[in-house]
């Protein structure tokens, strides 16, 4: 059913956007007003800091995850194959997707020179995903050439795992691929973020 492809879809938008925008907003402003330059004269690391702002934000947008599944399933009828267990599996799904695109906000905080410059940089990560990554349509409409390079964007994975967990019954052992490359592309991101870290 149609609810069935579209709900994963606008999860998937949702956590990208939360993700990578939410993230650099708020780091920039951390760094602008001097938050940053404070933390320097702690011990505290660079990894540290990202990391532990990436675990602040998390709690508010994994219960927004829980709103717009909850949503989809009494409003209308959105399909959790397996109950519990396929809600469950879709909650550490979209906490690993939320993690891995954060990164992303991160190295656009730490680029960005003001913040007018933010959402031109955020947009070269989100819009490309938003149209290629099957979140509003199947990426089977596109021409072979450039369903390939769908295939090479984070959000692409996060959307099929999630329709696979969702009403196909698969687990999250079996998306190990999908996971795979998720997880390949937080450690790249995250490695770009902590290289471009900068105090103020």
């Amino acid at each position: 059913r149609r609810i069935d492809f579209i709900l994963p879809g606008q999860l998937g938008f949702s956590l990208l956007s939360a993700g990578v925008f939410g993230v650099a907003f708020l780091f920039f402003n951390l760094r602008q007003q001097l938050v940053l330059k404070r933390f320097f004269a702690t011990p505290i690391t660079r990894p540290y800091i990202v990391l532990g702002e990436a675990i602040s934000r998390v709690l508010f947008q994994m219960i927004a995850a829980v709103i717009i599944i909850g949503i989809g399933v009494l409003a209308f009828d959105f399909t959790l194959v397996n109950g519990i267990v396929t809600f469950i599996d879709l909650m550490i799904l979209s906490l690993l997707g939320l993690v891995v695109f954060m990164g992303y906000g991160f190295i656009v905080s730490n680029v960005a020179k003001n913040e007018s410059t933010i959402p031109p940089f955020a947009n070269l990560f989100t819009f490309p995903q938003f149209l290629l990554s099957g979140t509003f349509f199947p990426i089977t409409v596109f021409p072979k050439w450039l369903q390939f390079l769908c295939n090479l964007l984070p959000l692409t994975h996060f959307n099929n795992a999630m329709r696979d967990i969702s009403f196909e019954g698969a687990s999250l052992i079996s998306e190990w691929r999908e996971i795979g490359i998720l997880v390949l592309w937080g450690i790249l991101l995250y490695a770009v973020a902590i290289k471009v870290f900068k105090w103020e």
